[in-house]
């Protein structure tokens, strides 16, 4: 029963799209600003100075351009159509069917509204993503927060022995019994 209430709250048919501006301070700029300092870092290295810092800040870029350019872990477009997740980055679209999700962990930002999910347990080019829901909004002007709630929920319903979601609802208890 609770598996079919929440994917009757599942906001079907709903595209949201990260802010373009934000999408460029928070994902673009990032990336130009690592591929820069990873040549710059590598001169360092090959001089002799600071060495291990050098190395240190290459390796952390090449972290960033990774996520961002292959793995493609910032979608800038998520939509819930056709009982399908779609998370579209740089060109590359991954759909979920969300009947076929069979785990789903969330990592979220409650102030932000921003998540990190792993579906289907992720893996190094697929399945992992940075969700900035609070920057996204559907054609309506509103922001994502149903598709927040919608990975919460999901998470919930797929793994409710979970401690995340143990401690998620111990304190919305605690806010129902405040209120």
């Amino acid at each position: 029963m609770e598996d079919a209430q929440s994917l009757d709250r599942m906001p079907e048919g709903k595209t949201y799209v990260y802010n373009a501006r934000r999408y460029l301070f928070d994902v673009k700029v990032p990336a130009v600003v690592a591929a820069i300092a990873f040549f710059v870092a590598g001169y360092f290295a090959l001089a002799g100075m600071f060495t291990p810092i050098a190395i240190g800040v290459m390796v952390l870029c090449v972290y960033v351009l990774f996520n961002t350019l292959v793995a493609k872990t910032y979608p800038q477009t998520a939509a819930l159509v056709d009982g399908e997740l779609r998370l579209v980055s740089f060109g590359r679209t991954d759909v979920y069917r969300v009947d076929e999700i069979t785990r789903l962990q969330v990592r979220e930002n409650a102030m932000t509204h921003n998540a990190y999910l792993r579906v289907n347990g992720g893996g190094l080019l697929r399945g992992r993503y940075f969700v900035g829901c609070g920057d996204m909004y559907d054609e309506n002007g509103e922001k994502a927060l149903d598709l927040y709630q919608f990975f919460l929920d999901t998470e919930a319903r797929l793994d409710p022995d979970n401690i995340r979601v143990r401690s998620r609802t111990v304190e919305s208890r605690k806010n129902a019994k405040k209120n």
